[in-house]
């Protein structure tokens, strides 16, 4: 039962970074010229994360390392944008926000699927 919540939980963030990538395109396309590449980093950012997000659903307890990458990328983007509320940074607050959701679900995902495990079997031979 763990590993279907865990399961879900990934299929949750999967969705919501496609839906943050389709719904992405105006401002990337509509920015100003010296902020359309990080626009457009950003909305690619999207698609990997929905990637990452879907693999990890499919077979959690395949893949050592990509669990800790997303839950660090999460964390810190949560940590830094919360420290960027002081001065008053655009969208920090809602980034903050939502990485620091995002950090929960992926953290409580990684240890329902006892994905914390997976280090001891890297690199042994099947």
């Amino acid at each position: 039962m763990a590993m279907k919540i865990a399961k879900g939980i990934m299929w949750f963030c999967a969705i919501g970074a496609f839906a943050a990538f389709f719904t992405g395109f105006e401002s990337a396309f509509s920015s100003e010229n010296d902020h359309r590449i990080v626009e457009l980093w950003r909305l690619l950012g999207f698609i990997v994360f929905t990637a990452l997000f879907i693999l990890l659903a499919l077979r959690p307890s395949q893949y050592p390392g990509i669990w800790e990458v997303v839950i660090f990328h999460k964390l810190a983007m949560s940590v830094i944008s919360f420290n960027l509320l002081r001065d008053q940074v655009p969208d920090a607050g809602s980034v903050a926000i939502v990485d620091g959701i995002l950090a929960v679900l992926l953290i409580t995902a990684y240890f329902l699927s006892k994905s914390y495990t997976l280090w001891r079997l890297f690199g042994q031979s099947k």
